[in-house]
């Protein structure tokens, strides 16, 4: 039996199997997120399961196993009331028996409700609303699908037009008219650690489409009836995965001691490659090189008393006659980053979306509403003359407060609500930036800079990704000593510009300072 094929029969045989019916008031997994966890305990497991996107769902039958990678946009779908097990006459045998219904939509299409039956159980349901995570990188995509091969060539012999689009709600994804694929994520437990924002990988069974509800689940509103139908899937283990998004890095995302083994032996010859590779994009500056490539590595670390550590929002000004840099570094980072994202910062932009996340009965989307981990780049360089309105101002306002504090408001009718990110921001501007910045570079071209760069081969590329992705997560602590040091120089700075009637450095200042040497 295949377990990717017949999930159903599993989970049924495990019900039977360890389920007792004085157990009702409990309804524990019965060994279920057990068993499909020693199955799929590694990357290469995992990949035997076929990925579910905006191709796959064409050809992929209901109640099979299906694995999806996804962002949570909303939490807060309406809960609802379902069957956890029924007693069911099997056709056409007419066989009675209790059949679990915890990870389907109901009784399958060979099975009868047994109306003289006392046995039924409900069970509560939470949903969450997920889209394809923003901004993820071809190269990510490509090998979250290497896998399933088997299906990767039926999907290549369908022909274009065979392949039905399908359903999601625009206003729920954070880019305008984005191409990307929606579902709903059905559980019956309510993990308080996943919230929104956050990358989740779900094992479970696909369920049928189906229209999404808002507001009180027990009432009845003209518009549900045209609402989009939407792909479900009945959650058998769900994830948060690492925030950086790398796909080779264990099964929650965060590097094992053998890759940053790894990435040692070879760290300086990698580097050296990456700081070329990235200074062709910056006409050959160095200097602003190594800022970029800094400004890859960063990420919030720690947030004491109200400070935020390890964030690095980046300013690239560059004075030359029709930039090619946001679109040279944009192309770059999606080669090597996870997740990218390139925001024109016209006028039209600014006044005309939201990059706020906003909502009453419904959460819809803002154009900062991603993963943490993603890197957006900001062009400035495409604002031409004019004035921003209210909406264009309140904009600038939420995107100065991702790049100073890293929180992101979400409006509502009647309050706001902060939530803590981690978005990388890197501005390329005409002169100085419209959005405060921890570091600002005027751009000084190199002499040779107009020689065609050499790209890098497909083992440098991984090798590229490899290095940021451990370096980013891997963790750091500086020894008493240096602890020690870094404090005492501090003090002595603080008195010599006192001393000289100078300004004294600030403590974020000397966090900046150490999360550089960091």
């Amino acid at each position: 039996m295949s377990v990717i094929d017949h999930p159903l029969d599993i989970i049924q045989d495990l019900f039977i199997k360890n389920w007792k019916l004085e157990q009702s008031n409990e309804k524990n997994e019965f060994g279920v997120q057990e068993y499909f966890q020693s199955l799929f305990d590694t990357r290469e497991k995992l990949l035997e399961i076929p990925l579910l996107d905006a191709q796959s769902i064409n050809t992929l039958p209901v109640n099979s196993l299906v694995r999806l990678r996804c962002m949570v946009q909303d939490t807060e779908l309406a809960q609802e009331v379902a069957l956890f097990a029924s007693t069911v006459i099997t056709r056409p045998d007419g066989e009675q028996k209790l059949v679990c219904h915890r990870y389907s939509d109901g009784p399958q299409e060979d099975h009868e409700m047994y109306s003289g039956s006392n046995q039924d159980i409900m069970d509560l349901r939470n949903s969450y609303y997920c889209v394809s995570v923003p901004g993820e990188s071809q190269w990510v995509k490509e090998y979250e699908r290497s896998g399933a091969s088997s299906l990767d060539e039926s999907l290549k012999e369908m022909k274009l037009g065979d392949t039905a689009s399908p359903m999601v709600i625009p206003e729920r994804y954070p880019f305008p008219d984005g191409d990307h694929f929606a579902a709903v994520v059905k559980t019956h437990s309510s993990d308080a650690t996943i919230g929104v924002t956050d990358m989740i990988e779900v094992i479970g069974v696909l369920g049928v489409s189906d229209r999404v509800m808002t507001g009180n689940a027990f009432e009845i509103h003209d518009e549900f009836t045209n609402a989009p139908r939407i792909p479900t899937v009945h959650a058998i283990l769900m994830r948060k995965m690492e925030d950086h998004g790398h796909p080779e890095l264990g099964l929650n995302g965060h590097p094992e001691q053998d890759d940053i083994q790894m990435c040692a032996k070879d760290a300086a010859a990698i580097r050296k490659d990456l700081i070329q590779y990235v200074s062709s994009a910056v006409y050959g500056d160095q200097l602003a090189a190594e800022l970029v490539l800094l400004h890859f590595l960063a990420r919030v670390y720690l947030r004491p008393s109200g400070a935020v550590l390890g964030k690095f929002s980046l300013n690239l000004k560059d004075t030359s006659t029709n930039s090619t840099v946001p679109r040279n570094l944009t192309r770059i980072m999606k080669n090597i980053l996870p997740k990218v994202h390139a925001i024109p910062m016209t006028l039209q932009n600014l006044n005309n979306n939201f990059f706020f996340p906003r909502g009453d009965e419904q959460l819809s989307s803002g154009i900062l509403q991603v993963t943490r981990g993603t890197a957006l780049v900001l062009d400035e360089t495409a604002m031409d003359e004019g004035t921003l309105v209210d909406k264009g101002l309140k904009n600038l306002k939420t995107v100065s407060d991702v790049s100073m504090f890293q929180t992101l408001n979400y409006n509502f009718p009647f309050h706001n609500l902060e939530f803590q990110t981690d978005i990388s921001l890197l501005i390329v501007s005409l002169g100085n930036s419209l959005i405060p910045v921890d570091c600002a570079i005027a751009l000084m071209p190199e002499a040779l800079a107009g020689t065609q760069p050499v790209e890098p081969t497909e083992e440098q590329l991984h090798s590229f990704r490899k290095y940021i992705s451990v370096y980013r997560l891997a963790e750091y602590k500086f020894s008493e000593e240096i602890a020690k040091e870094i404090e005492t120089e501090f003090m002595e700075e603080r008195k010599a510009a006192s001393a000289a009637g100078t300004t004294l450095m600030s403590s974020n200042e000397l966090a900046f300072n150490i999360s550089l040497a960091r």
